[in-house]
């Protein structure tokens, strides 16, 4: 008498693909309410009546407003396709919301969380701070961890993903040569000199390359997720993945 057969996912496993959608869709929203608070804050500010133009600026110019914007979109992607195999665009972005999201965290534990920038927040501002500067970082990094999508980093993803934070602080001195504000004391030529600013830059750099070989470490020592129980996750889905590997 033939073994009886499992339909679909092995027996006692959790729906990974609904788990996955939960999470990203719960990372999605919690980066775009980070965003509406942090634009109510930006509006709320003592700063915004004093120099309007100059406050909103330096919110359109604020690295942690990109990062979570880019990790609102990944997020919604992830949402309705927790799989997703993604091209070189996507998947540069993607190295980009990683590696990003891992340097804002560790800011928040330096003394630059000292900065005037940080001090005297509104409660809209306290608990923007809060979603964009740890809770959206945390979210991004463990929902890598459990749902992947894996493997998807290459090293020259990685250096594609110098784009954004060279373009940041090229932006960055260009605008301080204009208005002589810089957001971190590090980037300050008034304070410091061109010199040095231009070898804190160039270790910025270095940090963002080393985080993001750190995720490409992880991608390829844990191993491919979704792990093939579900339908698109199988043989053809790790083949797909391999050929736009190359």
């Amino acid at each position: 008498m033939a073994e009886p057969t499992l339909a679909g996912p092995a027996a006692g496993r959790y729906n990974e693909e609904t788990a996955a959608r939960l999470f990203h869709g719960a990372t999605a929203l919690m980066a775009v309410l980070g965003l509406v608070l942090q634009i109510m804050a930006t509006g709320e500010s003592p700063a915004e009546v004093v120099a309007p133009a100059h406050t909103w600026w330096n919110f359109l110019g604020s690295a942690s407003l990109h990062l979570n914007a880019l990790v609102f979109i990944v997020s919604l992607s992830l949402l309705m396709e927790p799989a997703r195999v993604g091209g070189r665009v996507w998947r540069a972005v993607r190295v980009i919301t990683l590696a990003g999201t891992l340097l804002l965290l560790l800011l928040q534990f330096t003394p630059f969380r000292g900065v005037p920038a940080f001090a005297a927040l509104s409660p809209t501002a306290v608990f923007a701070d809060r979603l964009l500067h740890y809770a959206v970082p945390i979210m991004v990094i463990v929902g890598w961890l459990i749902f992947g999508p894996r493997p998807r980093i290459t090293p020259l993803r990685v250096l594609w993903s110098l784009v954004y934070p060279a373009a940041w602080l090229l932006g960055v001195l260009i605008r301080g040569a204009a208005t002589a504000w810089y957001p971190y004391p590090l980037l300050d030529v008034g304070l410091s000199g061109i010199g040095p600013v231009l070898v804190n830059s160039v270790l910025v750099l270095l940090l963002w390359l080393g985080a993001g070989f750190v995720f490409l470490a992880l991608d390829l020592a844990m191993g491919r997720e979704p792990d093939g129980y579900l339908p698109g996750f199988g043989d053809e889905a790790r083949a797909e993945v391999e050929d736009r590997n190359l």
